[in-house]
């Protein structure tokens, strides 16, 4: 019985023995593999790259565009006019729908291009071939001169067909029904000529048209003069227009009739007078009545 006794125990020391043994040379081994990995070769450099951060980099239409926030009294339209870009790859690239309205405080993204530098009275310089024949002064001369000389007649001839004296005419006969100023809680930004539906609306100056269309809201049939460099004139609810686009006309000329088009309560001329986006009163600019 107690053989039996001291059997079992000197096995069970046995076992917990070999057991820890075991235990130790696994720690042993994983320890070795260890060190394994983590010394280097001798010889060789190892870099480690690092993730890069999430980098926000404009394109190049962004890095082109000017923020331009919308003001009181501006218009897509007189906007793009501002920056000489079209009013509808503005609103395009804003994704403004049809009418195009826009409030004050808007951020409108606009893309800018580099302007023309078209110098007309820029002369060529043209190399003369020079022979033993020709070897005279007065032969260059008379070539160069020649040149200046067309040039400055194609300047005198551009600068003529934008010239503005200063002083507009009345568009149709002076009957103001509305006039500039504050209406209520809005801004009326021109006054309202009262005349029959038909009746011809004649150009306040000479200039270009710049616009002639009816895709501005509450305008109606709508068209836009440039007189001069930063001078223009608005002519909205018309029946019809008779000028389009891109035409030049003189002072006096009928470039639409009479409507009620648009926003308008009944047939009627809305007359406009603008220093670049700026809103001017017309009775400024027109003869007494």
């Amino acid at each position: 019985m107690v053989n039996d006794c001291c059997c079992s125990s000197c096995c069970r020391w046995i076992c917990f023995i070999v057991v820890v043994i075991a235990r130790l040379c696994s720690l042993i081994i994983l320890l070795a593999l260890g060190a394994c990995v983590t010394t280097p070769v001798p010889g060789y450099k190892h870099t480690y790259k690092q993730t890069p951060k999430h980098t926000y980099q404009k394109s190049s239409r962004q890095k082109k565009a000017v923020i331009r926030y919308v003001r009181p009294h501006d218009t897509l339209y007189s906007i793009g006019n501002m920056f000489d870009v079209d009013y509808k790859l503005i609103a395009k690239r804003n994704h403004i729908p049809y009418p195009y309205n826009v409030y004050v405080g808007q951020r409108l993204y606009i893309n800018r291009t580099a302007p023309k530098t078209d110098d007309p009275t820029a002369v060529k310089i043209r190399r003369l071939a020079f022979t033993k024949k020709s070897t005279s002064k007065k032969h260059a001369r008379k070539q160069v001169k020649k040149k200046v000389t067309t040039h400055k007649k194609v300047a005198h001839h551009k600068k003529k067909a934008h010239s503005y004296s200063g002083k507009l005419r009345w568009p149709i006969k002076p009957v103001v029904t509305s006039k500039f100023g504050r209406r209520g809680s809005r801004m009326h930004d021109g006054i309202d000529i009262g005349a029959k539906e038909g009746t011809p609306i004649h150009a306040a100056a000479g200039g270009e048209v710049v616009y002639s269309d009816s895709r501005l809201s509450g305008y109606g049939k709508l068209i836009i003069i440039r007189h001069g460099k930063n001078l223009f004139t608005a002519y909205g609810h018309n029946q019809r227009n008779l000028v389009k686009k891109g035409a030049k006309v003189k002072a006096g000329d009928v470039i639409a009739r009479v409507g009620h088009t648009g926003r308008a309560t009944g047939p009627h001329l809305h007359f406009e007078v603008r220093q670049g986006s700026t809103p001017v009163n017309p009775i400024a600019y027109l003869p007494r009545r």
